[in-house]
């Protein structure tokens, strides 16, 4: 038997789904998540907002699937979610992935559930792996 010593560390990640009327950039995105610019967590926000966007790149983590399509958003994020894309047809959809390993403010972003959903932006960030 082995027995490690020294920091060990047990991350986790959240997979995300992001349906959006406009076209996803980072000002945008900023802008739904409720930052302002000017305002006490703007460099927060936008440190954020980057991570998400950068993302995005990666894909799912544990899932090997391209593009968001009805079938893989009802597996992985639920009913709830796969209604509002089919719904929103013509919307764009983006997924991807955050880390605890994350700078802070992506972290909380990643051990924590979040959803947020009004008429033209849907995001469900409640995916955590653990």
């Amino acid at each position: 038997m082995k027995i490690r010593t020294g920091f060990i560390t047990n991350s986790s990640s959240t997979n995300f789904l992001i349906i959006s009327k406009e076209e996803l950039t980072e000002n945008y995105l900023f802008e739904k998540l409720g930052f302002v610019t000017g305002g006490a967590l703007e460099k927060q926000g936008r440190e954020l907002c980057g991570n998400i966007m950068c993302a995005l790149e990666g894909g799912l983590r544990y899932y090997d699937y391209d593009k968001p399509d009805y079938e893989r958003i009802k597996e992985i994020f639920g009913d709830k979610s796969a209604k509002l894309y089919d719904r929103n047809k013509g919307y764009h959809a983006y997924w991807g992935y955050t880390s605890s390993d994350d700078p802070p403010i992506t972290q909380f972003f990643t051990t924590d559930s979040f959803e947020i959903e009004n008429k033209d932006f849907y995001l469900n960030g409640r995916a955590c792996v653990w």
